[in-house]
């Protein structure tokens, strides 16, 4: 028998119309997973990912419960037609509540009001303060190396 795993995304990974054709499809377990999770969050979050506006769904608060409840309609998706239960779960990051609420170890409706308490906060830490966090993909580590080292002299001598 072959083990696998499902790893749940975090924070980064949302876009609007994400999910789309799952409900053009009147999908019911996806609807009801967002309908549910609009009610604790008190926001139509299917209106916010399908329509936007984009500045806020890239809100920490809004962004990882959309995050949340998008992996956790598609783990039960899965598991409505028949799929193999994973042998571990993990998440990045977000992601761990995601894992966290699909393998049973608690409530979609305790990590919905953990994840929008934990993005609001998010956002308070650096409400005046600039910040600026990137994704290095596909990039040889020497290049990233090298301008990381730049980078970082050009800071010593500001």
């Amino acid at each position: 028998m072959n083990l696998f795993t499902m790893l749940f995304p975090g924070q980064g990974s949302q876009y609007i119309g994400m999910l789309s054709s799952f409900f053009y499809k009147k999908n019911n377990i996806f609807q009801q997973t967002f309908d549910e999770a609009s009610e604790y969050i008190h926001i139509d979050l299917f209106k916010l990912i399908q329509e936007g506006p984009e500045f806020k769904l890239n809100q920490s608060k809004y962004t990882q419960v959309a995050i949340l409840t998008a992996s956790v309609a598609i783990y039960r998706f899965w598991n409505n037609k028949n799929g193999r239960s994973p042998s571990f779960m993990s998440g990045h990051s977000l992601g761990e509540y995601s894992a966290l609420v699909c393998s049973d170890s608690i409530k979609f409706s305790d990590a919905l009001k953990i994840v929008f308490l934990r993005g609001q906060l998010m956002e308070e830490a650096v409400i005046n303060r600039p910040s600026l966090m990137q994704a290095v993909i596909g990039i040889d580590k020497k290049k990233v190396q090298a301008a990381c080292l730049v980078r970082s002299k050009k800071k010593l001598f500001l």
